[in-house]
């Protein structure tokens, strides 16, 4: 009987120990900050949360990059992806992280530009930035950064925010009520060709204001974190010409005390799996411009992965 109760009981420990290693081996649960639902962000955690990483991500929506920073300083989530100037103001304690600085977020990967897009219905009378003052304007969701950006391109026009009617919708709202008329303009920062405005320039006619060389100028020489791009003509429906435009990073971040294998296992499986987010109609990822002109330091796992395939990264040393 004894004999036959210490084996049961070795029975129930190997059962015990089996079980943990199979619940560890699905790996650590990461909680990744995105934005809005059928954004752009979302898309790129919901095509990492189905790679064959080792990695459980759980995907969380927020209202964009701005949000995304402030929840991954308090410990709400793990890893985020964020516009490239919000990551350097939050780095440095600049603008709206002034006083309250990010010091613990590190970089992972740039994944993909988000292009500046002001977009006005195509019979309306604004031909240009400067023609956006008196005008009723959305300037993007709560939270998520599109606003300061809209007030430094407005500003480098000489027009300030209050020579402008501006409320804050997102995207979908923006599009409806400039369909409906109840708006003049809305500024976007996506990846082009962006869902919400290839609806919309399918719904009625649209324009997409240039910005000249002048503005652009100001903007990445000022501010850190900012590139000049173009949004190709044919991008949308309508849009027959080249418009030149400024653009920043959508970067993958994570949290300093993030564990390092985790996030070198989560790195790999995004460049080496690029063909599984490509079919998911997302641009793949390129390794030069996933460690190019990042505003802070690499995560030591990123840094790892990156040293693996012969790439130097300016890296966390904590």
């Amino acid at each position: 009987m004894i004999r036959s109760a210490r084996a049961a009981r070795a029975a129930a420990l190997a059962a015990a120990a089996a079980l943990c290693l199979s619940l560890c081996s699905c790996g650590k649960n990461v909680k990744l900050g995105t934005g809005n639902e059928g954004g752009i962000y979302r898309k790129y955690g919901n095509a990492f949360a189905g790679l064959e990483s080792g990695v459980n991500v759980i995907v969380k929506n927020t209202a964009g990059s701005q949000a995304n920073l402030r929840l991954l300083n308090d410990g709400f989530i793990d890893m985020a992806i964020v516009q490239s100037d919000m990551l350097s103001e939050a780095v440095n304690g600049t603008d709206d992280f002034k006083g309250s600085p990010v010091s613990d977020v590190r970089a992972v990967a740039a994944l993909y530009m988000e292009d500046f897009q002001i977009v006005v219905r195509a019979d309306s009378d604004i031909e240009s930035i400067a023609d956006l003052a008196e005008k009723r304007i959305s300037l993007g969701e709560d939270g998520s950064g599109v606003a300061k950006n809209a007030e430094y391109i407005l500003n480098s026009a000489g027009i300030s925010m209050n020579m402008v009617n501006t409320c804050c919708m997102n995207y979908q709202q923006s599009a409806e009520a400039l369909k409906d008329g109840e708006i003049d303009a809305f500024f976007a920062v996506l990846g082009a060709p962006a869902d919400v405005i290839s609806q919309l320039a399918e719904d009625i006619s649209i324009r997409l204001l240039p910005m000249d060389e002048r503005t652009a100028a100001y903007m990445t020489n000022l501010y850190e974190g900012y590139f000049s791009t173009e949004i190709k003509a044919g991008t949308y429906s309508g849009i027959n010409e080249d418009v030149p435009t400024i653009g920043v990073k959508a970067v993958l971040v994570a949290d300093a005390s993030a564990d390092a294998q985790t996030v070198k296992k989560l790195t790999a499986a995004i460049f080496e799996n690029s063909g599984d987010i490509e079919k998911q109609g997302l641009a793949a990822p390129n390794s030069d411009f996933a460690t190019s002109g990042i505003p802070c330091a690499f995560h030591k796992g990123a840094a790892e992965y990156y040293k693996s395939i012969n790439i130097s990264v300016n890296a966390d040393d904590n």
